[in-house]
């Protein structure tokens, strides 16, 4: 009987801390390896994201065939993954004609959650927005309005600050030369990875001319 209880008492604080455990965020870039779609842009994005928004990659494939645009993509994701809503929920929500702002609101996320602390006052396009949301921390009265392109702006940045380790400044000035969200992080993957895969390759003509060598000498 007292192994019956210790083993529900276990069990129970195990789902708490499950249920309790943040949102995973990779923190750091890593390398998909053989794994990474090579010239397929699209699967890489679903990969980054994957790992990213820790949701499975057949799960960010099959909702981004519902969002063929990988900025509301990346808006969907984030929303779920702060949120703790189900995308079934999200979705549902933004199909009956909400902004991507509303939906934020309506599954109770903070304005913070769409803001990365910044140095200094950004430029255009984020000026504004970081300009209304400077007001809103001094008076928690004054809201926070965002459009669909200034939320699609401001996750693209949260996601490569956050993924590459990049400063917010930085991953704003790509956003600024007019790419989405899906070509800024596939960009920046193929040119931290292509040396490593130039390097693997040199490893393995190498190891493969040291077997040649190996066998010849075995066979003399």
């Amino acid at each position: 009987m007292k192994k019956l209880i210790w083993i529900s008492t276990a069990s129970l604080v195990v789902l708490i801390s499950t249920l309790a455990a943040p949102v995973s965020r990779a923190g750091v870039d890593i390398s998909f390896g053989v794994n990474a779609p090579v010239g397929n842009d699209g699967n890489l994005f679903f990969s980054i994201s994957s790992n990213y928004f820790d949701r499975q990659p057949q799960v960010v494939q099959d909702w981004g065939r519902r969002y063929p645009n990988p900025d509301d993509l990346a808006v969907f994701l984030q929303i779920c993954a702060q949120s703790r809503q189900s995308p079934q929920i999200v979705f549902s929500y933004r199909n009956q004609g909400l902004s991507w702002y509303d939906v934020g609101v309506r599954v109770g996320l903070p304005v913070d959650v769409w803001y990365v602390p910044v140095a200094v006052d950004p430029r255009p396009p984020y000026a504004k927005p970081y300009k209304n949301y400077k007001k809103h921390k001094h008076d928690p009265q004054y809201a926070v309005r965002l459009s669909d392109r200034q939320v699609r702006d401001l996750v693209a940045v949260r996601m490569a600050h956050e993924y590459y380790g990049v400063a917010p400044e930085v991953a704003m000035d790509w956003r600024r030369g007019g790419s989405n969200v899906q070509v800024m992080m596939t960009r920046e993957y193929r040119a931290r990875h292509r040396d490593n895969r130039h390097d693997n390759r040199n490893d393995n003509r190498h190891d493969n001319q040291r077997n040649s060598h190996h066998d010849s000498h075995n066979r003399k």
